[in-house]
């Protein structure tokens, strides 16, 4: 339920900013057309079935049973994965752990089982041989609903992002628009806590599929403008700052205007998340090789600056396109470093190739900027297809025709709108689609 209040703020965003953000693609770059290679058929492209915390936990929280029957169900509608969320933005845990709390509650639903609620998914998903991944949301420890970790812990309380907004300077545990409390990504203690959860994760559960990173990104543009931060940056561009934060931007009333390295602040946060990446990505695999690591990202290219991250292949260079960045920024794309990418193509708009803003559009940008490195799964947000069930159908035929994959957001939109039967007939179709062709 979180991610409609980001998407939100960042359709505000775009309104209010200044800076060139092309959301209308190169016409001479897209489609991009890959090498020629034989192409995987639908019925090996992964068909993911996401399942929040927060928005699943009346079914979940206190019944094997409910597990049992909405993975029957998934299996039915034709899912071959599931992504099962076991950090929400509290920053406690739905496993076993020695480094943080388990969920006790979740808005007004209470745990009071005390059984393993990763294991059971992941037993009861292999028994319907599903695949079963766990998802972290990453840079955060605690939100304004349920609390969570820097509400308790004062030192970690300590780690969380400084945001600079026209009024000044605040931390965001103050800020009442961020309901997600984030920690800075670039403190080397926020990013060793994570590194710890992911490798007692992937060392407990043996059986895991994957490990999903989710909001593994800076909050927003106006994050972090922390003293560390101002530090780290100077060590990385080899200067001093004498106008922090001015040097990096202003505000004109509520517009940014940048500054003299405003691009160069960019391609540090870019290669702040990817080295963070790369961390994980070892940890994950030192542990147990075979486990998957993927990500979730919008596929919104043009301006996920903001979140201080390149989702793009090393291959593509973003410079050559737009004006926010350097021809460093290239050396930081993340998608060789991934198992599994997943690009929100949350736009209502079905069909058209050159915006970012159509299910289509979206999944081409994505296949485009990644250029190979990593399947892409393309990502629908159910709420769009509210009483649409057609709408839902074919969004869900076009993730499998046009990209490497479906990712569905989130269970509980197929639950309220009963858009089961509607997702399983744009697999069955695309299914149906490969198999006609290749006659």
């Amino acid at each position: 339920m979180n991610r409609l209040l980001f998407i939100i703020s960042f359709v505000i965003f775009l309104l209010v900013s200044c800076t060139t953000s092309h959301n209308t693609l190169n016409e001479d770059d897209i489609p991009w057309k890959p090498p020629t290679t034989p192409a995987t058929p639908v019925s090996e492209k992964p068909k993911i079935l996401w399942i929040d915390a927060s928005a699943n936990f009346k079914y979940f929280a206190n019944s094997k049973e409910s597990i049992v029957i909405y993975l029957e169900k998934a299996k039915s509608a034709g899912f071959t994965d599931v992504i099962v969320d076991v950090r929400p933005t509290c920053g406690d845990v739905l496993f076993k752990s020695n480094i943080v709390a388990e969920v006790k509650k979740l808005g007004d639903i209470e745990r009071t089982a005390t059984w393993d609620y990763l294991a059971v998914f992941i037993e009861e998903a292999h028994k319907q041989n599903l695949k079963i991944h766990a998802n972290l949301n990453t840079m955060v420890g605690g939100n304004m609903r349920d609390g969570g970790v820097v509400y308790r812990d004062a030192a970690k309380a300590a780690w969380l992002t400084q945001i600079y907004y026209p009024t000044g300077i605040i931390s965001i545990k103050e800020d009442n628009k961020s309901h997600a409390k984030f920690f800075n990504p670039i403190n080397p203690e926020v990013q060793s806590y994570m590194l710890s959860i992911f490798t007692e994760l992937a060392q407990n559960y043996l059986s895991l599929d994957g490990i999903i990173l989710d909001r593994a990104r800076f909050n927003s543009m106006e994050s972090d403008f922390s003293e560390l931060s101002k530090k780290e940056f100077e060590k990385y561009a080899g200067q001093t700052l004498s106008n922090f934060p001015t040097d990096i931007f202003t505000w004109n009333g509520d517009k940014v205007v940048p500054g003299k390295q405003y691009n160069k602040w960019l391609e540090f946060r870019a290669k702040t998340i990817y080295d963070f990446f790369e961390k994980a990505r070892n940890s994950i695999k030192s542990v147990n090789k075979n486990i998957k690591f993927g990500t979730y990202t919008g596929s919104w290219y043009s301006t996920y600056y903001n979140e201080g991250v390149n989702w793009a292949s090393k291959k593509y260079d973003p410079s050559k396109y737009y004006n926010w960045a350097t021809p460093e920024y290239k050396n930081f794309g993340y998608a060789t470093l991934l198992d599994i990418y997943m690009t929100g193509a949350y736009g209502k708009t079905l069909y058209g190739t050159t915006s970012e803003w159509t299910v289509e559009g979206a999944i081409l940008n994505a296949k485009k900027v990644t250029r190979g490195d990593v399947p892409v799964c393309g990502s629908l947000y159910g709420l769009n297809f509210e009483n649409k069930p057609q709408d839902a159908e074919e969004a869900t035929y076009i993730c499998l025709t046009k990209g490497d994959g479906l990712m569905f957001f989130d269970m509980i939109y197929l639950i309220m709108y009963d858009q089961w039967d509607a997702v399983k007939k744009g697999i069955d179709r695309a299914l149906a689609t490969d198999k006609n062709k290749n006659k």
